[in-house]
Formats: C-alpha cells, structure tokens, sequence
C-alpha cells in the first residue's frame, strides 16, 4: 500500500505539459511582436502597418512621491510621427484571451535604449482581427523603473 501512495503522490506532483500552441493565439502574439520590430528599427511605416486607424495608447507611471501620472496620446500623435532609434522592448511570459475577433495580450515587458535598461512594467494589447489580420487597437502599460528586479521573475 506504501509504494501505491508514494507513487500516487509523486505523479500528482508532475506538472501537466504545456498546452499547445493555438495558431490564432501565435498571430496575436505575432501582430504584437511586430510592434516591437518595428519599435525596434525606429519605423514609423511598420509600426503603422501593426495598428487600426485611431489606435489610443496610454502610460501609467508612479512618480516618486507616490502619485500616478496617467497620460493618453494617439498612436498619429507619438510613434505615427517619430520613434526615436535604439530604443528596444521586449516582453515575457504573456497572457493571450482572445473570444471571436478580439483579443488582449498581457505581459510583463522591459524597454531599453541603446541596451541600458529604461524601465519594466506591464503591456496590455487590445487587438481587434479585420479582414483576416489581428492589428492592435490600443497599449496600455505601467511604467515601474524600480520594479525590473521583481517583474524579471514573473
């Protein structure tokens, strides 16, 4: 009876295998990353190929006496005009939810500039999937310099 429990305790401590990799859940995952390419090549022409006309972002960033400083600016008003070069992001660990032709891609990210690290925080895409192709609607994201240590381990 002692083996049969031993051997009922070991394989309950197993973890399950990941489950697979969902096609649609790669494209969204893959029209986010696009956005970091681009991002990252400082093209402002693939950067627009990623998002929907009218695509809002939004920045939420602790200050240092413990207020919130939210700022919202559309996608034509910031990187539609000008992404400045070196700059580099990338994220880890996302979460896909996706019903029908919506998703949304949360994940803890890191961006830096000319490889010296900015800043860490959490990215929420909402995208939307138009004429076959999932473009991104709008980011939002947290802007945590100090919490880089923490979020590295999610």
């Amino acid at each position: 009876m002692l083996p049969l429990l031993i051997a009922a305790l070991v394989t309950s401590q197993t973890p399950a295998p990941p489950p697979a990799a969902d096609p649609e859940d790669k494209a969204v995952l893959a029209a986010a990353q696009a956005f970091f390419d681009g991002m990252a090549a400082a093209d402002t022409e693939a950067l627009r190929a990623t998002v929907l006309p009218g695509a809002q972002f939004m920045g939420v960033r602790a200050q240092p006496d413990g207020s919130v400083t939210v700022r919202r600016v559309a996608f034509e008003d910031s990187y539609g005009k000008r992404v400045d070069p070196g700059l580099k992001e990338w994220m880890w660990s996302p979460v896909i939810i996706r019903r029908g032709a919506l998703a949304t891609v949360t994940a803890p990210y890191e961006i830096s500039r000319d490889g010296k690290t900015l800043h860490c925080g959490i990215d929420v895409f909402t995208l939307a999937k138009q004429d076959g192709a999932w473009k991104i609607a709008s980011i939002s994201w947290t802007a945590e310099p100090n919490a880089c240590p923490e979020l590295r381990k999610m």
